[in-house]
This record gives structure tokens, sequence and C-alpha cells, in this order.
């Protein structure tokens, strides 16, 4: 009774292990989203630029007398002022040259204001007294010489200014390669922008130009263009372009960098996205879910963005017509996501 009792629990044991069981069905996560196809629009074809702020006059000085240079007046970024002194070179030479022709002026004139008593007294011949004159007209032009050679040796502001290079220190020969002191007007400046071959034809004279320079805060400033270059750089086959901007408060200085957006009233044909469709990443990119061609999963798509337009913002590059992208959800979503609707 026990052996059969044992065999029948074997049985029923074997049995069941031999039962298939059904696999558990586990539920795939996905992300509720919604999407909209990518469109073109009519727009305004804003063109963007970096660009340089230039000084609106340089004037290079330069010593017109060779020596050794014993002062320097000024410093860089001092303002200075129409025929104040900026510089000396040593003056011992060209001060000896004048004391020279000075005192033989001197003997001249005495000796012409002696004779000219006599030749009125008609005591002097006539060959004489033109021998006279000329002696006095040549001690008065030696004199004015040797006057003008030791103002050279005073380095003068040409006309107002702030120093803007200071290349020459005390105790240097006043010739050099380069030009001791640089004075520079910044009251207007340019900004110079380079422009590829394809857009050039774009640019006109007058036309607005908008930009920000980011050592100012991203402070804003507006300006017109009043040079278009027309010849290319051999090298990056772009042409030079100034924007001039009034700089009354003296902030914007030559060397900065800034960011130059024209206003052209060209339409053509832009990608445009609303806002919410785009995000940016920890490394300050711009991106967009791009939903792949089954329609259950998204890509991270990095694109450049442009302006903002009425219907959005547009997209530069990354993004291309009939492609579907995620315009609301996306706060959950992470690269290769699954989706649904």
């Amino acid at each position: 009774m026990q052996k059969n009792l044992i065999l029948f629990v074997i049985v029923i044991v074997m049995s069941s292990c031999g039962q298939k069981q059904e696999p558990v069905k586990k539920e795939v996560d996905t992300v509720k989203v919604k999407t909209m196809a990518v469109t073109t629009v009519n727009g305004l074809s804003n063109l963007r630029y970096s660009g340089t702020v230039e000084a609106s006059q340089t004037i290079p000085l330069t010593f017109q007398s060779s020596g050794t240079v014993e002062q320097v007046l000024v410093q860089e970024g001092d303002v200075v002022h129409k025929g104040q002194l900026l510089a000396v070179v040593n003056k011992s030479d060209n001060q000896n040259i004048y004391n020279s022709s000075l005192a033989m002026y001197e003997q001249a004139k005495d000796a012409y204001d002696r004779m000219k008593q006599v030749f009125e007294k008609g005591s002097l011949s006539e060959v004489k007294w033109v021998e006279m004159e000329t002696k006095l007209k040549q001690a008065e032009s030696q004199l004015q010489i040797s006057k003008n050679n030791l103002d050279k040796c005073n380095l003068y502001a040409p006309t107002s200014g702030i120093v803007g290079k200071r290349n020459i220190e005390p105790g240097q020969s006043s010739i050099s390669s380069f030009s001791p002191i640089e004075l520079v007007k910044i009251e207007t400046v340019t900004v110079k922008i380079s422009v590829p071959e394809n857009e050039i034809g774009k640019i006109k004279k007058g036309l607005t130009a908008n930009f920000t320079i980011s050592a100012l805060d991203n402070k804003s400033f507006e300006g017109a263009i009043t040079n278009v270059g027309v010849v290319a750089d051999q090298f990056s086959r772009t042409y030079e372009v100034k924007i001039t901007v009034n700089n009354p408060n003296l902030e914007m200085k030559p060397g900065m960098v800034c960011d130059v957006i024209l206003n052209t009233t060209t339409e053509k044909q832009l990608v445009v996205v609303p806002n919410s469709a785009v995000s940016k990443d920890n490394k300050g990119y711009s991106f967009v879910y791009l939903v792949s061609s089954d329609n259950k999963s998204v890509k991270k798509q990095i694109v450049e963005v442009g302006n903002y337009q009425r219907s959005g913002i547009a997209i530069l590059s990354g993004l291309s017509s009939n492609q579907t992208i995620v315009v609301e959800g996306k706060e959950k979503l992470s690269d290769n996501s699954l989706i649904s609707f």
C-alpha cells in the first residue's frame, strides 16, 4: 500500500514537469509624444557673420630727426590733443648747429646794418652792397634750416586722438621699423566682416546691420554698411565689408569681436519649427528629436538655429523638409527612446 502511494506521487510530479509553461509577456515602456512634419516657409534671409571692431582712422607717427630718444611723454590709451608734445629726441647736436647758425646770422646782420649806412652815403659800391645782402640772406636761410632741424627733435600730435600703440622707449634709436607712436580716432568705428562670394551680391551700401559685442556683456549696436569690397581675398575667396558705427562713449575698442546680423530684404525658403521642439544639451548645442522612419523611436539631432520667425525659430542646418520631429513630450525622451502617439 505504501509502495503504491509513492508510485502515484512520482507519476503526478513527472506529469507536471512535462507540461509547457506559457512565457510571461513583458510590457515595453514608451513615451507618449506629439509630432509634426518639417516644412519650409517664406522668411527674410538674415545673414550672420563674425566681425572685428577697427578704428575709423589710424595715424602712424614717426620722428623726423635721427638720434636717441630722451623722453616719451604718453602711454597707450592716453587722450591727446592737436599740437601736444609726445616724445623728444636728444637735441645736443642740432642745438649746437642752431647756436652756430644763430651766431653767423647775428654777425651777418651786424655787418649789414653797418654797411647800409655807408651805402646810403654813397661810400660803398653797388657790388659790395649786393654781396652784403647775399651773405645776410644765406645766414637767414641757414638759421631757419637749423631751427627746423631742432624742432624736428620734438614729436607732436598732428591731430587729436587716442594713443593706440607706443612702440618706443627712452634710450632707443628714433629710427625703427615700427611707428614709434600710433594715434587712433574712435569717435566712430568700423566693423569689418568677410562675406563669401555666394552672398556678396546681397550686400549693398546703406544696408542696416545689428551686432552684439561679448566683451561689453553682449550689448547691441546698430550701424550701416559704408564699404563693400570688389576684389576677393585670393586665399579665403571672401570680400571685405565695413560697417560704420557711432561710438560717442568710446566703449567700443579696436580688436573687439562681435556677432553681426545683416537685415536683408531678400526672402527665401526657411525650415521653421516651433520653439517647443528645440532643446539645448549640457554642451550648449541645440537639438531636436527626429522620429525614425517606422515611427517607433527617436534620435537626437543637432541643429543650427537662426532668427525667430513669426511661426517659430528658423533652422539653418540639421533638418530638411518632410522629416518628422517631436514637438510635445520631449522632456522624458533620450536618444533612441521608444515612442507612442
